[in-house]
């Protein structure tokens, strides 16, 4: 059943016949709705296995990409998860159908055209992780007021850790909790800068893997 929103004159939503109307920002849209009987090629069967990777990663992030992706959705008239799956989906995949794993260097939680972070050091600590840039004391505002975003993302449990509006740039440091459950634990990690405004981000950099085991097959864990 088909909703007409607002009138005569208002944007259909749900599902008339076989076809399904929906809002995607402030646009009123459609997709039709069919069942093909003729058997999926491999290329279609690594794209469906991929929108499905990227699902299950991009919902787990959802919550940093929020943020990290607002800009370029608003830009768009697009949102956050959108932009976010655009910006990854083609490059953050190794290895050939039916064997991917991510390639968690090439994966972006975030873009802007703010500076990314200069000789960046990510360090384990005993209640998390400790990450020191390049500062400069005479650093001009509003640089100097940009915010670290942080994020550990735990492969095995599809879980993350994160920060969102943490220390300033011109700190040079900043440090991210991780509960005691999770030491030890095999994660990725990344960092990006937002600015005080929130008007701007930079694009996140990968910032290194920690704890993962010689002999262990990860590239799995996200099919369960």
């Amino acid at each position: 059943m088909g909703i007409l929103n607002n009138g005569p004159h208002g944007p259909f939503k749900g599902r008339i016949n076989n076809t399904v109307y929906y809002m995607l920002g402030d646009k009123n849209v459609s997709r039709e709705i069919g069942v093909s009987t003729k058997p999926r090629t491999v290329p279609q069967l690594r794209n469906q296995l991929v929108t499905r990777l990227c699902s299950l990663f991009f919902c787990s992030v959802k919550d940093f990409i929020e943020t990290g992706f607002s800009i370029k959705a608003r830009k768009a008239k697009d949102n956050s998860y959108n932009q976010a799956i655009k910006h990854n989906k083609r490059d953050i995949f190794m290895g050939d159908y039916p064997d991917l794993e991510f390639n968690f260097e090439q994966i972006l939680l975030s873009k802007g055209d703010l500076n990314h972070a200069e000789d960046l050091e990510v360090m384990q600590i005993p209640f998390g992780l400790q990450f020191n840039w390049k500062t400069d004391p005479k650093m001009a505002w509003p640089d100097a007021a940009d915010q670290v975003m942080l994020l550990a993302y735990f492969p095995k449990h599809n879980r993350t850790e994160y920060e969102l509006f943490g220390n300033s740039r011109i700190s040079g440091t900043a440090s991210l909790e991780i509960p005691p459950s999770l030491h030890g634990e095999y994660m990725e990690t990344y960092m990006s800068f937002i600015s005080a405004d929130r008007t701007q981000v930079s694009d996140s950099v990968y910032t290194g893997g920690f704890n993962k085991r010689e002999g262990t097959d990860y590239s799995l864990l996200l099919r369960s």
